[in-house]
């Protein structure tokens, strides 16, 4: 059980634990913080588990395609590093060593969960840290609690702000996109859970929903909203509820509707984008004098994802290695093209492949908490997977960690 409570300490500290830098790594922006020694401490343990079993876990499907893709990042940061020199070495060898220690998670995941009664309790340590979460984040919209942010090099000091006019809540993650990509995962285990008849009383399970849902969406993310509905769509299409498909589009039509910033986010992108289309052949004497912008999106069309693809076709085998692109592509898949080339992108691609892959069986209604905690995690990476369209979100450290630590809780309660 000791082993399992460690899998339950990182849900709980990783998420909960604010961004407060404790060591600053130099030439970077970049801090050592607390939960990295949790971490360390906690792989450690797997280190000395899995010699004892000579890795003999290693085996498996899914953990041969994560060792490949590492094998593959090594050779893409050295080939950046020493060959096309597009990437620095400190720079290079950090953010190679970030995406080993959020992914060997998996691994220690995969190997400390022994027993359905483990998995019930790291359950409940999920529902209660999204509850806190939740709270956290509806703290600081209504009662001027602190934030503590990432988002530009001066605030990654650790400074306590409080949210100006319009801005939107972060709870205890590093921006609005981080929590909002959280909040997929408890959402969909809560719907999951919600459909046992085992479970009684069912209030909880609401109550923590509807908070979560409800920070999730003052957090303001159009990909992440998006991204639940279409998973929570699916979620119906799978346990074959047919007739609640128009009362899920009606729930995220009301949804967007008393949300000011989501409703006014979305009306920027289609005034900005979709009608500016139309609109092209309109003489500028006839167009109006103000036009909203959308300036995130504006940002990845012209700078980001032109800079990502300059990359990717530098060296589209290999790619310019970890680091190369900046600290922000927002857009994962033009990440992987452009850091690791084609290679280092069919390798994680392979990663999901065989994950799905052993989850195929699982997708019908869940007949226990074990078949719910698969289906939500296997849903919830979809999500992710629709989240990392816009948002580098495999690279957000708090996301990364919780992500790869329920992957392989997943991938374990598949064989219990």
């Amino acid at each position: 059980m000791f082993k399992a409570f460690l899998v339950a300490l990182v849900l709980l500290v990783v998420p909960l634990y604010p961004k407060f830098p404790l060591v600053g790594v130099a030439g970077t922006f970049v801090s050592v913080r607390l939960e990295d020694f949790l971490l360390a401490g906690i792989l450690s343990v797997w280190v000395i588990s899995a010699l004892k079993s000579k890795f003999s876990q290693l085996k498996l499907p899914v953990h041969r395609a994560i060792l490949l893709y590492w094998f593959i990042g090594a050779i893409a940061v050295f080939s950046g590093i020493f060959l096309t020199k597009t990437a620095a070495l400190n720079l290079g060898a950090l953010h190679f060593l970030r995406r080993i220690e959020y992914m060997t998670l998996f691994f220690a995941a995969y190997s400390f969960l022994k027993t359905k009664e483990q998995l019930h309790f790291i359950i409940r340590v999920i529902l209660l840290v999204s509850l806190l979460v939740a709270g956290f984040g509806l703290g600081q919209q209504f009662l001027n609690w602190p934030v503590i942010t990432t988002t530009n090099s001066e605030f990654s000091k650790g400074l306590a702000l409080s949210l100006g006019p319009g801005a939107r809540i972060n709870s205890t993650f590093a921006g609005h996109y981080d929590l909002a990509a959280y909040s997929i995962f408890p959402l969909l285990l809560v719907i999951s859970l919600l459909t046992l008849k085992s479970v009684r009383p069912k209030w909880p399970l609401v109550i923590i929903g509807l908070l979560t849902y409800w920070a999730m969406l003052l957090s303001a993310s159009r990909v992440t909203f998006a991204a639940f509905y279409l998973t929570a769509g699916l979620f119906l299409v799978i346990i074959r509820k047919w007739t609640w498909l128009p009362l899920l589009v009606l729930a995220a039509i009301a949804s967007i509707i008393v949300s000011p910033q989501l409703l006014g986010r979305y009306r920027e992108f289609i005034v900005s984008h979709v009608r500016a289309a139309a609109d092209e052949e309109i003489p500028d004497a006839l167009k109006p004098s103000l036009v909203p912008e959308d300036r995130s999106f504006n940002i990845r069309l012209q700078a980001e994802w032109p800079r990502a693809l300059r990359a990717f076709y530098q060296n589209p085998v290999l790619g310019t290695g970890f680091s190369s692109v900046g600290l922000a592509v927002d857009n994962d898949y033009l990440r992987l093209l452009a850091e690791t080339g084609l290679l280092g992108t069919a390798a994680f691609v392979l990663i999901i492949l065989r994950f799905f892959k052993s989850s195929i069986s699982y997708m019908r209604v869940p007949q226990d908490f074990r078949e719910a905690f698969i289906v939500s995690v296997a849903l919830g990476l979809v999500g992710l997977l629709l989240n990392a369209l816009f948002i580098d979100v495999f690279e957000a450290s708090k996301v990364a960690v919780v992500s790869w630590t329920l992957l392989g809780l997943a991938e374990k309660s598949k064989t219990i």
